[in-house]
């Protein structure tokens, strides 16, 4: 039995500084699952999280922070901590996989986006490494002839990737040019990975740490990138996001599209919306009903992460 009585955020959400109603909704999710039947599972930790064997169990809620779930970098591996995102992935799909008539699982690294926002690089460079990881799981836990995974972004950020370093040149580090006439002008160091604009301007200089050999460490995990423009926070970019897809119907992904056009696709693919005729064809593979969609959105950064099947 997973014991509640001591779930630090079912407090914090039910005190008197959280919901102005009054609602329990983690209660009421419980007598929701009750009332039907089912066979359920709230987790707040990773002991309990662990523990759930997910082909006895129809549906999870696993609230794990009252906020955003920690940085990869920073996370709690401990029975009190929280799973990582791959780990979520797997889990979910795992009890998905049992329905006959297929399923829908959308999966956000967030997290990418949050470290962008605050030019720390290696926060969200790590944090692109966990949803690789992720995305690894779901190719690893479904088949290929009957699931469609998507992979892709909302929007980009104004990172760069600068200079001509030499090969093997740390990729968080100062970059080391190649010739002679790549030198900074003024003379000044700069790292790889910079950032158009954010909070890494050094107002009282050159827009530049200076200098950068000073920095203790620029591998540490909150150490803020140049940036060329002063802002509280990065903004977004505007170029075109990559798409990915891998299973039945993949074949319409390609090109440069619209973003609703990923929608549609997802949509026709597993059979919901109006365009269902092809449904009705038993030798096509979109007739297939267990259809997985993994979509990566990084947009969506005030979320409360969790996972709820």
């Amino acid at each position: 039995m997973t014991n509640t009585s001591v779930d630090p955020e079912t407090k914090k959400v039910n005190s008197a500084k959280g919901r102005r109603d009054g609602l329990d909704l983690i209660q009421m999710w419980k007598l929701d699952k009750e009332e039907r039947g089912a066979s359920y599972k709230y987790v707040w930790n990773n002991s309990d999280f662990n523990a759930i064997d997910p082909f006895k169990t129809d549906y999870l809620l696993g609230l794990f922070q009252q906020d955003h779930l920690d940085y990869e970098l920073e996370r709690d591996q401990s029975d009190k901590g929280e799973p990582s995102l791959p780990e979520l992935v797997r889990k979910a799909i795992q009890i998905l996989s049992k329905n006959d008539n297929g399923f829908f699982l959308m999966v956000e690294g967030g997290r990418i986006d949050h470290g962008h926002h605050d030019g720390k690089a290696k926060k969200a460079l790590y944090e692109t490494l966990s949803m690789e990881d992720a995305v690894r799981e779901a190719v690893a836990l479904t088949d290929e002839k009957e699931t469609l995974i998507v992979v892709t972004a909302d929007h980009s950020h104004v990172f760069n990737i600068a200079g001509y370093p030499k090969r093997g040149n740390d990729i968080l580090g100062v970059v080391d040019p190649l010739f002679r006439q790549w030198y900074p002008l003024d003379g000044k160091a700069y790292t790889t990975l910079l950032y158009a604009n954010g909070p890494g301007f050094n107002t009282s200089g050159s827009g530049r740490t200076d200098p950068l050999e000073e920095v203790d460490d620029l591998h540490d995990k909150d150490y803020v990138r140049n940036s060329g423009v002063p802002l509280k926070s990065e903004t977004h970019g505007g170029e075109d996001v990559a798409i990915y897809a891998k299973g039945p119907m993949a074949h319409l992904i390609h090109g440069v599209q619209e973003q609703h056009y990923v929608a549609h696709v997802m949509a026709y693919a597993s059979c919901v919306g109006l365009n269902k005729d092809h449904c009705r064809q038993t030798n096509t593979a979109s007739s297939l009903h267990n259809n997985f969609i993994n979509s990566c959105f990084i947009l969506l950064y005030s979320l409360v992460y969790s996972i709820i099947l």
